[in-house]
């Protein structure tokens, strides 16, 4: 893509090229995850997912964006040209979702975090203007459990003011003292483009790109 002058994802630190690889929708058949390093992104529905994908890889229709939460109920990966993939994981929690679909997303999820064996991150979204709900935090302890980094994004901070952003951080770091873990952490807007270049950052060091 090229960039503008009113481009909120301006690349400082350039990411690789990324693209649509394949969906997955069940693991009852003898389904294949990509052998290299897999990177994945899980939160609700209305947590912002798939634009923050697309921040990050600075390709705007490269993740679906719907103004009706809960569309992502397939696990997405997006290859690289750099030995990685990117998993955008179903959304779940949406509220006019049923129990049934909820509860297939959740084992869809569940079954990708057992069979996963090369992922190494998972970035764990939620959106800054609500408290951190239970699943998430459980999403925590299940990563720590399976060996798997967690790294949670409270997405659309632009929308917060500085008392309530600083309320936010003060959870995360009780939240943290709970777990007994210091979890990478990070603040980000697609609007403003807050925090996309340093996760951007985060994933390539971590790969050893950078």
């Amino acid at each position: 893509m090229n960039q503008s002058a009113g481009n909120p994802y301006h690349e400082e630190i350039h990411f690789p090229n990324t693209y649509f690889l394949t969906s997955i929708g069940d693991f009852t058949q003898d389904v294949k995850l990509p052998d290299e390093p897999l990177i994945g992104f899980v939160g609700r529905s209305n947590s912002g997912k798939s634009s923050l994908l697309n921040a990050i890889t600075n390709k705007r229709g490269l993740a679906k964006v719907s103004k009706t939460p809960g569309k992502t109920k397939l696990i997405n990966i997006f290859g690289t040209k750099s030995g990685f993939s990117l998993i955008d994981l179903p959304g779940f929690g949406y509220s006019k979702a049923s129990f049934k679909e909820h509860k297939e997303m959740m084992s869809l999820l569940d079954q990708f975090l057992n069979k996963a064996e090369s992922l190494k991150f998972l970035f764990i979204l939620c959106d800054a203007q609500r408290t951190m709900p239970v699943e998430e935090m459980q999403m925590v302890e299940t990563c720590l459990q399976k060996k798997i980094v967690p790294v949670v994004v409270r997405t659309k901070v632009d929308k917060l003011n500085q008392k309530e952003r600083n309320i936010v951080q003060k959870d995360m770091e009780l939240a943290m003292n709970e777990l007994g873990y210091p979890f990478p952490l990070f603040f980000t807007s697609t609007n403003s483009g807050k925090g996309i270049n340093e996760m951007r950052k985060f994933i390539l060091e971590k790969m050893k790109l950078i």
